[in-house]
């Protein structure tokens, strides 16, 4: 009854239009060897699944998942990653939110409605914070040794943030390159041989 009235009262927080903590979007297709972790359960998902919030997304070394939020961005985790939504609120007098944790792999990630107003849109990873201003953009491990790599695909905008410096992507095929304890690298276009290996990872 406690776990029926705490979903109840943020249902109705006022100004908040998406709280429950599995109204986040669905799964629209799972390829491969896919698990969710949620607290205490491990499963594995199909598709039209409802996504919580704190769903952990698990992907083998040759599969991908993709999740359809509910204002429409879409993600892509990327084969042998782990990728976790921590959160995702639509507000209607405050900023929206959405933010992810990328612990290893790659995702690529199409924004939808919730960029076209005042929000917080950010992929975590162990060396740096991914921003968004509203955009089609991948990032992951893999590509470049012991570094993430993250290139704007389309859009207005993407931010690479660690504690010694910030670079901003601000053309399509702009990325930059981020290892422990550094700065991003600065911003420079991406040859298509660099393109296409960062497109594999989310391709089955």
């Amino acid at each position: 009854m406690r776990g029926f009235w705490g979903v109840l009262v943020l249902v109705l927080l006022p100004g908040l239009v998406v709280a429950a903590p599995c109204r986040v979007g669905e799964v629209v297709r799972v390829v491969g060897d896919v698990s969710v972790v949620r607290p205490a359960r491990q499963f594995t998902p199909v598709t039209g699944m409802n996504i919580c919030m704190g769903d952990r997304f698990v992907t083998g070394p040759s599969s991908i998942a993709e999740l359809r939020l509910r204002d429409g961005s879409l993600i892509t985790v990327g084969k042998g990653s782990d990728f976790t939504i921590r959160e995702y609120r639509i507000y209607r007098d405050q900023p929206n939110v959405a933010l992810f944790d990328l612990a290893k792999g790659a995702f690529r990630s199409v924004t939808g409605f919730i960029t076209r107003r005042a929000h917080r849109y950010e992929v975590r990873t162990a060396v740096a914070t991914i921003g968004v201003r509203g955009t089609d953009f991948w990032g992951g491990y893999g590509l470049t040794e012991n570094g993430l790599d993250v290139i704007m695909l389309e859009g207005k905008g993407v931010y690479v943030q660690t504690a010694k410096g910030t670079v901003e992507l601000d053309q399509p095929g702009l990325g930059t390159t981020v290892v422990t304890g550094e700065a991003p690298t600065t911003a420079k276009a991406w040859g298509p041989d660099k393109v296409q290996r960062a497109v594999a990872t989310i391709t089955p």
